[in-house]
């Protein structure tokens, strides 16, 4: 038990090392310095290697080039996704060549740079002139607001300067969130109502589940648990009321949970949370002393957390194999009908028929599965295994078959 729960806490622990590890390829094409455009896949991942890089496949081609922002005008990914141009950023130290996010083409553009872990949004106006203003929200902190209030200002100042034509834009800049969807229309109102000699603004949008970090769905299902329970066999020996008897039989259950899903490290593994709830209601297996009509029955919650690693993607069947920890919470624990030795009052011990009730009860332990994945339908199977450190109803093995639905 102990070596199979280290194998599954290092099988977590090496997940960020395996995602680091995978690419997320896109379909996508790059604008060369000539003009040109090439069309192949782009592996597409976080902000601070999609500024300083575009790693593309030209198809027919069966390798990753690197390209910098001096290599190539720009690059996007397929379907109107995030599109990239190389532009020199001048908002940090000194002057660098980044690759920046188009978000606006108008009048006056709009543009996103990540820089040092920051991001930047620049405003240009159709004589080329650039006001940068950082994503910087104010805070409580006495030792840098002054000076952050002081640069906020200044910034304002100078978009304002950059917007003339509208008396509003100073303000509203004050109280809006510094946001892509926020500035972006910002800089689309001015431009519709102040720049209609440019022509119709360009907005830029793109998949943002391709674009995020972490994306999720959620899933609901039932199915049906097989599990076996033992109660403690100390009933003679130090002359308690446990039975010794052996319980085992199927209980419906019931799941909910979430994946979450790293689209720009890897398509293969996913992080997972369920929650699932179990009315266990068993007779008796093996009986220590004949008699009754011995019956367990208790309600389990139960948490898992873990990762699962699928063999394929965007195909009509993916196969799947998942591992991690298990919770439960096991509470109204019963035994009815059950013959059990009782002392009275430190006398013999003697057969005594009746319910036996337990204390609530706190499992913990491992889980494995395999299932597989069609369209909306996922069927699961699981086997799971919880100790608890009271000396209560031991779980000796679950097995758990379940059929989810999941809301893509």
């Amino acid at each position: 038990m102990k070596k199979v729960i280290v194998f599954i806490l290092l099988l977590l622990a090496t997940i960020p090392q395996q995602l680091m590890a995978q690419v997320n390829p896109q379909k996508g094409y790059i604008i060369t310095n000539e003009n040109d455009t090439i069309y192949g896949t782009i592996d597409y991942l976080t902000d601070a290697r999609n500024v300083q890089a575009c790693l593309f496949q030209k198809k027919g081609e069966t390798e990753y080039k690197s390209l910098s922002p001096s290599d190539i005008k720009g690059y996007r990914l397929a379907d109107d996704g995030i599109y990239y141009v190389s532009r020199l950023f001048t908002g940090g130290e000194k002057p660098k060549l980044l690759f920046a996010e188009f978000l606006l083409q108008g009048g006056v553009s709009l543009y996103r740079y990540y820089y040092d872990d920051y991001n930047y949004f620049g405003f240009v106006d159709d004589n080329g002139k650039e006001v940068i203003i950082r994503n910087d929200n104010l805070n409580n902190d006495l030792s840098t607001y002054n000076q952050k209030l002081q640069e906020r200002r200044q910034k304002v100042q100078e978009l304002n300067a950059l917007m003339y034509q509208d008396k509003t834009i100073a303000n509203r800049m004050w109280k809006m969130n510094l946001t892509s969807n926020d500035l972006t229309e910002l800089v689309k109102q001015y431009d519709e109502q102040f720049c209609t000699y440019a022509g119709d603004c360009i907005i830029f949008k793109y998949d943002k589940k391709k674009a995020a970090a972490v994306t999720r769905r959620f899933y609901v299902g039932a199915g049906i648990n097989y599990a076996f329970y033992e109660a403690p066999d100390d009933n003679v020996r130090h002359r308690t009321e446990f039975s010794g008897n052996k319980y085992s039989g199927i209980a419906p259950t019931f799941i909910a949970g979430a994946d979450f899903m790293f689209p720009r490290f890897s398509r293969y593994f996913m992080a997972q949370l369920e929650l699932s709830y179990t009315p266990h209601n068993y007779k008796a297996s093996e009986v220590m002393l004949e008699g009754g009509n011995p019956k367990m029955s208790t309600n389990e919650i139960a948490l898992r957390f873990g990762a699962s690693y699928a063999f394929s993607h965007n195909r009509r069947f993916i196969p799947y194999i998942k591992g991690g920890l298990h919770i439960a919470w096991n509470s109204a624990i019963k035994e009815k009908n059950v013959v059990f030795m009782y002392d009275y009052h430190g006398g013999e011990p003697q057969k005594t028929t009746g319910d036996l009730v337990f204390d609530n009860e706190l499992r913990a332990g491992i889980y494995l599965g395999a299932g597989i994945g069609i369209g909306h339908i996922r069927i699961n199977a699981l086997w799971k295994k919880a100790k608890s450190s009271f000396n209560c109803l031991n779980e000796k093995g679950c097995g758990i078959l379940t059929i989810a639905y999941l809301f893509k």
